[in-house]
């Protein structure tokens, strides 16, 4: 997928800002049904508006499964921990353009015992964000499956206002499916941050 002015970040400094593209389409094939490497087991997608702009706040669970080319895994780049993994949010359906923030993200890998997760941490232009994957058991047949959570404050998401919303994955190689990414459409909670109410001075009692 081509994105307008979107801009793929990479290495330790920018591999997981999220950026805005205003116009971006998300590819229209992601409407029809065709194989896609990924699975979307299950998602939690949260917006929140803040009353000053530019301070809303993204939240993502993911549960994910990449199922690799045709039994291959590709040397590695269908594992989401090792190699990275592109996610998109569009405030409008699959196929329909929109407003999209995106990122890949490569994340520091840990293992402790048999258990392996990996960290990522950006923060930089007001814009924050921290990711987590942890590694779960690995479907038959399949490259790996992972939690993943995922957190950016500090972006404009006022174009986001109701559902349906589209999430886009993708691998390292971006062949999630024949054509390109890998789209969903999927529901999300939007609404207000709260605001802390104004506290006046304090009189002491006399």
């Amino acid at each position: 997928m081509k994105l307008s002015m979107r801009i793929t970040l990479v290495g330790a400094f920018a591999a997981a800002l999220l950026v805005m593209s205003p116009h971006s389409t998300p590819p229209a094939h992601a409407l029809l049904p065709p194989v896609n490497e990924i699975v979307l087991n299950s998602s939690t997608i949260q917006v929140v508006h803040n009353p000053i702009a530019n301070t809303d706040v993204l939240n993502a669970s993911l549960d994910v499964t990449n199922l690799g080319d045709a039994g291959s895994c590709d040397g590695g780049d269908d594992d989401f921990l090792a190699s990275g993994v592109f996610i998109a949010v569009s405030s409008q359906p699959c196929g329909i353009g929109s407003v999209t923030i995106s990122s890949f993200i490569t994340y520091v890998k840990h293992t402790i015992g048999s258990a392996s997760y990996g960290t990522h941490f950006f923060s930089g232009g007001g814009t924050t964000v921290a990711s987590k994957i942890v590694t779960l058991a690995t479907p038959p047949g399949a490259c790996g499956r992972w939690a993943i959570n995922l957190q950016t404050t500090g972006v404009d998401l006022s174009a986001f206002t109701s559902n349906q919303i589209s999430l886009i994955l993708n691998d390292e190689e971006g062949d999630a499916t024949a054509l390109g990414n890998a789209c969903f459409n999927v529901n999300a909670q939007i609404g207000n941050g709260i605001t802390k109410p104004h506290r006046g001075a304090h009189h002491a009692r006399h």
